[in-house]
């Protein structure tokens, strides 16, 4: 970037929360009492799904965090009376927070793109990660794996003071870049004795910290050491890729003194940034131990308009405009296609059935076309809608497998048709289809 920087973030506290309806709701409970709190949303926030776990209540720490922004984004402001009592100040909308509220209410894609731009004119970070992606892979299209153990390891648990780094967790840390490496050979560029380094030094980190929870009540408290090493690796993973100097990199992108990314935060802006269509990530893909991460954006000069869409409001230090990948139907109608149904074959027979997860095929799909996860909704409407036309058939379906019933999958994206979730599908040809009944 010639010496550019990025400019000083107004901000780097970002809530931790990921649902981004929660803006819109805010927005229309304030027009409907005219003040409001962030008690008083914490009440009133609907019951919702998040990705496939259900959420009650909004906790006090995600509606004050909600508040914050709300006012960071200049869509609400606080009363002068609140000044006395901060921690509940009670606010009323803006002019600029009821413009926002009605496109929320008429245009939700054109709400996606308003509350983009404030987020990257607050926090920087929007427009920064993907820049970031494309620094460290740019031959791979920004595409990068964070490692995680094999999941086939699965030691017991010890007790919390028998923390010491051993060879077995050395094996398992050099074991986990080289199946990245066999995945996507530029999509984890960090030397393996650097790798090793940093992953003893943020499990040593951790095995410093004091139980807690329910751990903390045991006479013996204990700890599972695939669990911890995987927080090893994603804390080690961040700080090398997503510091504020790129890895190997020999000047900063911001100018001195502003805040990095942590393990913390990154955990909360893969999210956000997916909901805003700048980003596809994954922590389920079938052929990737870790997280899988690549933009679903470019900063370029020009870019074509039937594969790209603008958002000049956000530039690069170099000038350079942002570039959402958003293909039209038309233009991607067969290569989706295509890559659905070499996703769905090569998924079904390790699962002995034609119907497969939807997640993981969506996954496989997003990666080779470099979709966003909004979009590939959107192609597979389209699909359903022009079955008549191909010469293959979809069935999708709302069940729920054993495996998306609990633990890590319930943390998974559903797609979206129409407003309502799916998770498996079925593909096949239609003189396959016709034989199967016969």
């Amino acid at each position: 970037m010639d010496n550019a920087t990025w400019q000083l973030p107004r901000s780097h506290g970002v809530g931790l929360f990921t649902d981004l309806t929660l803006y819109a709701e805010a927005l229309q409970l304030a027009e409907e009492r005219g003040v409001v709190t962030a008690s008083y949303l914490q009440q009133e926030l609907s019951q919702r799904l998040r990705k496939l776990l259900f959420i009650e209540q909004q906790s006090p720490t995600v509606a004050h965090q909600l508040v914050r922004e709300l006012r960071l984004f200049g869509w609400l402001r606080a009363e002068e009376n609140s000044a006395r009592r901060p921690a509940n100040a009670s606010h009323t909308l803006t002019p600029e927070g009821t413009e926002a509220l009605r496109e929320s209410q008429h245009d939700k894609r054109g709400f996606r793109r308003r509350l983009a731009v404030r987020m990257h004119q607050v926090y920087i970070v929007p427009g920064w990660f993907v820049a970031r992606l494309w620094q460290i892979n740019p031959d791979g299209q920004g595409e990068i794996i964070l490692p995680a153990p094999w999941p086939g390891w699965q030691p017991q648990s010890r007790p919390w003071k028998e923390c010491s780094w051993n060879k077995e967790l050395e094996t398992h840390t050099l074991q986990a870049v080289q199946k990245v490496r066999h995945v996507s050979p530029t999509g984890f560029p960090i030397e393996e004795n650097r790798w090793t380094a940093e992953v003893r030094k943020a499990w040593e980190r951790r095995s410093l910290l004091r139980p807690r929870g329910v751990e903390a009540k045991k006479a013996t408290p204990s700890y599972r050491p695939r669990r911890r090493l995987a927080q090893a690796m994603r804390e080690a993973s961040v700080r090398l890729l997503f510091n504020r100097v790129s890895y190997g990199g020999p000047e900063s992108d911001f100018p001195p003194n502003a805040p990095r990314l942590d393990p913390r935060t990154f955990m909360a802006w893969c999210p956000r940034l997916e909901s805003l269509e700048f980003i596809f990530y994954s922590d389920w893909h079938p052929r990737v131990h870790g997280r899988i991460l690549f933009p679903a954006a470019v900063f370029r000069s020009q870019a074509s308009s039937d594969r790209f869409e603008a958002m000049p409001q956000i530039v690069d230090p170099d000038g350079r405009r942002l570039w959402l990948h958003q293909p039209k139907w038309p233009i991607m109608q067969d290569q989706f296609w295509k890559t659905l149904v070499a996703a769905h074959r090569r998924i079904s027979p390790h699962v002995n059935s034609m119907y497969v997860s939807l997640l993981d095929v969506r996954d496989e799909v997003c990666r080779q076309l470099r979709l966003s996860a909004a979009r590939f909704d959107e192609f597979l409407g389209n699909a359903l809608d022009d079955m008549q036309r191909s010469d293959f058939s979809i069935s999708i379906e709302t069940d729920i497998r054993e495996e998306q019933r609990s633990g890590y999958g319930l943390l998974r994206r559903p797609v979206y048709i129409r407003g309502v979730p799916h998770t498996l599908i079925a593909v096949a040809h239609l003189l396959e289809a016709e034989r199967s009944l016969r």
